[in-house]
């Protein structure tokens, strides 16, 4: 059997884009159940963590990481993790003008404070967005 070079484009093509499709399901469904567990696990101490997150913020950003947590965030474990964020860091720099020391201070005191918890946090959160990226680049950035 001897296949077309077109053929082989369109083969390839239909395996990245579900390659693509798969590794942003698989993320987003392993970043919701890590979420829930996480929150299941912590729900006891929950006031007490949103607080000692809001204590370790730059005083300027205080208030505003309070109200986050507690009323923004649809999951107040996201906004606990504000700091660590990666697409947040330009927010909190630019807009919320803190200094990249205040940022880092911050990141450190949260990852202290949660303990295990923050690793599994950062990969839950990794994970979605990842997967979110890659396809976005293999459907619009590289369609063909």
């Amino acid at each position: 059997m001897i296949y077309t070079i077109d053929y082989l484009i369109d083969t390839i093509d239909f395996i990245t884009l579900s390659s693509a499709i798969f590794t942003f399901t698989v993320g987003m469904f392993l970043s919701i159940f890590l979420t829930i567990y996480i929150s299941i696990k912590n729900r006891k101490i929950k006031e007490e963590l949103i607080n000692k997150v809001a204590d370790c913020a730059p005083p300027v950003f205080r208030e505003r990481s309070i109200n986050s947590m507690r009323n923004v965030a649809h999951n107040w474990l996201i906004g606990t993790m504000f700091p660590s964020i990666w697409f947040m860091y330009p927010i909190l720099r630019f807009l919320c003008s803190l200094s990249n020391i205040e940022i880092i201070t911050w990141r450190k005191k949260v990852k202290i404070l949660l303990g295990n918890t923050y690793s599994i946090c950062i990969l839950s959160l990794n994970l979605s967005f990842t997967g979110l990226i890659y396809l976005v680049i293999r459907t619009f950035v590289i369609p063909y």
